[in-house]
């Protein structure tokens, strides 16, 4: 008990003076500074090595482990956090956000079901010539993320980070005869063969406002962050890609794209 009494003293005496308390330590950096290893320098700021055992309250309130100089409310510099008993409280799917560490390590949220996903509906209807690839030019997206980057101008998608994608392509083909073969396809840029394509058949001639529908899902492997791909549809007869279909029970958007990062 006198020992105990004898380092609150000293303490107190120690931080009245300096304006500063240090455990284990005679020179401290900060309001509070506990060296753990007691293997700071007497005078001058510890090096680095040194900060990897100490502990530091700053004036403002930071906390700080393995360094004396925290940056947010709580700063580790080296080292792992863990939380024993996190599993004892479950997370709200649809509700809770995930946490994610920024590239300086500082802990975000993200929407997680939302993040990768990217999707867009066609700015308006397009025609086609016969036998000739067309880029569809989509607005500006519904929901996208940091992985993506749209042209609305030139219809390329720029990839921003690497990774395996599914890319679900949708269309209504009209202004068509029977028996069009209308094709939908992923295209790298710069151009060459297609990366994939689906192909229909129009059972019978299509015309006005409703339009053949076609539907086609694929993956793509993006092997670098900046690889781009455009969307594109073509026939071999003249016809036209609606945007919106307009019949006797509404009207709405026909022709989108939509990617999930897998």
């Amino acid at each position: 008990m006198k020992k105990q009494i004898i380092l609150l003293a000293t303490l107190l005496i120690t931080g009245t003076y300096y304006a500063q308390v240090g455990i284990r330590t005679s020179n401290p950096q900060t309001a509070l500074h506990v060296d753990g290893a007691k293997d700071n320098a007497a005078t001058g700021a510890p090096t680095a090595a040194q900060q990897l055992n100490d502990a530091v309250v700053t004036s403002t309130g930071s906390l700080g482990l393995a360094t004396i100089s925290p940056t947010e409310k709580l700063d580790v510099a080296s080292g792992n956090v863990r939380i024993r008993d996190i599993n004892t409280n479950i997370g709200v799917g649809g509700s809770d956000r995930v946490v994610v560490a920024d590239a300086t390590g500082i802990l975000k949220t993200i929407n997680f079901n939302a993040y990768g996903l990217f999707h867009s509906r066609l700015t308006a209807a397009q025609s086609l010539a016969v036998s000739t690839v067309t880029t569809l030019l989509f607005n500006s997206p519904l929901s996208t993320s940091p992985y993506y980057t749209y042209n609305t101008s030139t219809g390329a998608l720029t990839f921003n980070q690497p990774g395996n994608y599914i890319v679900t392509l949708q269309a209504s083909f009209t202004d068509c005869a029977a028996g069009t073969q209308l094709v939908l396809g992923i295209r790298p840029i710069p151009d060459a063969s297609y990366l994939g394509r689906g192909s229909h058949y129009t059972a019978i001639a299509t015309a006005g406002t409703i339009g053949e529908l076609m539907s086609y899902t694929t993956l793509i492997v993006a092997p670098t962050a900046g690889y781009q791909i455009r969307f594109t549809a073509a026939s071999n007869a003249t016809s036209t890609v609606l945007a919106t279909e307009t019949g006797g029970t509404g009207s709405g958007n026909v022709t989108n794209v939509t990617i999930q990062k897998i």
